[in-house]
C-alpha cells in the first residue's frame, strides 16, 4: 500500500497511518488532507479501518476500505471534497459525521 497519494490534481494527499492490532496484524487507516489549508477532510488515524484502494473520478475520491479484524466485506466510499460528503450505500452523509457512521454500519 502506497504511504502518500495525490488526488484532484494534487489537491488532495491520501496518506495511510499504519499500526499494528496485534502481532504482525497491520491495518492502514486513511487520512484525507486538503493540501493547501492543510484541512483534514477524513481522519481515519488510529481507527481499525483499513484502505484497500483509492482512486478518482472527476470531483470524486473513491476509497475501498475493510474493517479490522473482518476483512472479509469491503465498503465503497465516495467522498467529495467540495461539497463536504461522503456516500456510502447510496447514502450521502457529511464527512464531519463520517468515522461515525463507518463505526455503525460494520
Amino acid at each position: 500500500m502506497l504511504t502518500a497519494q495525490y488526488l484532484l490534481q494534487g489537491k488532495y494527499r491520501l496518506t495511510t497511518l499504519p499500526h499494528e492490532m496485534k502481532m504482525s496484524h497491520w491495518v492502514h487507516p486513511p487520512v484525507l488532507v486538503h493540501t493547501e489549508t492543510n484541512e483534514h477532510i477524513l481522519n481515519l488515524a488510529g481507527n481499525r479501518w483499513d484502505l484497500r484502494s483509492a482512486k478518482e473520478s472527476q470531483d470524486t475520491i473513491i476509497l475501498q476500505l475493510a474493517r479490522y479484524p473482518d476483512g472479509s466485506k469491503d465498503y465503497e466510499i465516495k467522498i467529495t471534497p467540495r461539497t463536504k460528503t461522503a456516500i456510502i450505500n447510496g447514502t450521502p452523509h457529511p464527512l464531519t459525521k463520517l468515522a461515525e457512521v463507518l463505526d455503525a454500519i460494520a
